[in-house]
């Protein structure tokens, strides 16, 4: 799973970057998209360039950071990389399903400073875009929008799904997390809350605040205002929902399709011009509280030596010397 998203960090920006024209992007030279690339592979370069000194040491300066988190977790001995031997879903005769997660420390960690480091990404292409690369302080406001009710807590666009997500049956008592000693469950908690909300920021961003306006903009050019912007909600959730293989807790396809069209409806109302914030809340307030109703709520165990997804029940092994030989069962 983390091999995939490593491809997907790297492939997907170029895939954007094809779907969207270089005119949607607002740019009179080619020096804005030459730094966008520069701040994508090196953080805080494209910045510098430009010289967006306050861009460069926060945005660039916490992708460093996540990145450098997540090598360093990722390096060690105990990190695993394949997701079939981290979660296990097992059918049971009630017709519901065990979900078994194994866990030391280090993946963990680097599963959720590699989620960060994305996001993070496509908060950087948001703000490189929404402006054609103009200096503003914007894009900071926006990242703190999930914290921003004044704009949106009486709003039943925002409350409708904040309610679901606090209120519906999660069955965490058919969750279990095998984890190593050293894997606290207060400290998965505590990372857990910064990492999805930093996925609800740069989802939205990514997925309403670049694609789907750049995509209304490019429809705009040959269709009506009303078909260009159906049209871009429609096709920035399909894109949405190809991004999401249901692995896990993670939303299906299906789902995330119709998620992306209430973000988008909500992103762009028909009296109305583009916002980001009231979607920006919905989508990091929803996949933060799910994560720590799941995380609160589950079964922990200790993760014995070499346990994982495709070996669990791990089998006990019974000595017999005078043979010389194990018997497994």
């Amino acid at each position: 799973m983390n091999l995939v998203k490593k491809i997907i960090l790297r492939l997907f920006p170029l895939l954007v970057g094809f779907l969207i024209p270089f005119s949607a992007w607002g740019v009179s030279s080619i020096g804005c998209l030459g730094a966008t690339i520069a701040e994508y592979l090196i953080p805080g370069l494209g910045y510098g360039v430009l010289g967006h000194y306050d861009k460069m040491l926060v945005l660039g300066g916490s992708r460093w950071m996540a990145i450098n988190k997540y090598m360093s977790y990722s390096s060690s001995d105990d990190y695993e990389n394949y997701y079939n031997k981290i979660y296990k879903k097992t059918e049971l005769s009630d017709d519901k399903n065990q979900h078994d997660y194994f866990y030391s420390r280090e993946t963990y960690f680097a599963n959720a400073y590699l989620s960060m480091y994305g996001n993070l990404t496509f908060a950087t292409f948001y703000d490189l875009y929404e402006t054609g690369c103009e200096k503003n302080t914007e894009t900071f406001g926006m990242m703190l929008a999930p914290f921003q009710v004044w704009e949106f807590g009486d709003e039943l666009t925002f409350l409708g799904p904040t309610i679901w997500a606090s209120t519906v049956s999660l069955d965490t008592d058919k969750l279990t997390y095998h984890v190593d000693q050293d894997l606290s469950k207060t400290e998965m908690i505590n990372i857990s809350f910064l990492q999805y909300q930093l996925v609800g920021v740069g989802e939205e961003m990514l997925f309403r605040g670049l694609i789907q306006q750049s995509l209304f903009k490019l429809y705009s050019s040959g269709l009506s205002k009303g078909l260009a912007r159906w049209g871009s909600i429609v096709t920035a959730s399909a894109i949405f929902g190809a991004a999401h293989n249901g692995a896990g807790f993670s939303a299906s396809p299906g789902i995330a399709f119709v998620a992306g069209m209430y973000l988008g409806w909500v992103y762009h109302p028909a009296d109305g011009d583009f916002d980001l914030t009231q979607p920006i809340a919905i989508h990091s307030w929803w996949d933060t509280i799910l994560e720590h109703r799941r995380l609160h709520g589950a079964n922990y165990v200790e993760r014995k030596q070499g346990e994982n997804a495709l070996n669990y029940p791990l089998k006990s092994e019974r000595i017999y010397p005078l043979f010389g030989f194990n018997y497994s069962f």
